[in-house]
């Protein structure tokens, strides 16, 4: 009698493994596949992008995007989304960051990094 029931809880422990499992797949699946929402968006992976978000209140925010050549200020809320104004593209570019150019100083040796942790000991 004790040996079915350890395998009662073998077989339901393997039933929520399963189910798990299956969970983490479809939501890499369905990010990969069925757009990404949001996180598309901010990866910039797509012709929307959001360049910058400046929260107001709870729930509350106004966001700068980038949708293909237009630029725009639009508004957050529970209700949803509201235009508050196109930008020209000169004021679009300006919320873009200048690129820097990469420099080795910038991104030190991880064998240097780690040198100067043993010297600190």
């Amino acid at each position: 009698m004790p040996f079915q029931q350890i395998l009662s809880v073998f077989g339901l422990l393997a039933v929520v493994l399963l189910v798990l499992a299956g969970a983490w797949i479809f939501t890499r699946w369905a990010g990969q596949n069925l757009g990404g929402g949001l996180a598309g968006a901010l990866r910039g992976g797509s012709r929307i992008e959001v360049l910058d978000r400046a929260v107001l209140g709870r729930d509350q925010a106004l966001l700068v995007v980038r949708a293909g050549e237009r630029y725009l200020l639009l508004g957050s809320a529970p209700s949803g989304l509201s235009l508050l104004a196109e930008l020209t593209a000169e004021e679009g570019e300006s919320w873009r960051p200048p690129a820097a150019p990469l420099n080795r100083q910038q991104f030190p040796d991880f064998r240097a990094l780690m040198q100067r942790l043993r010297e600190k000991k």
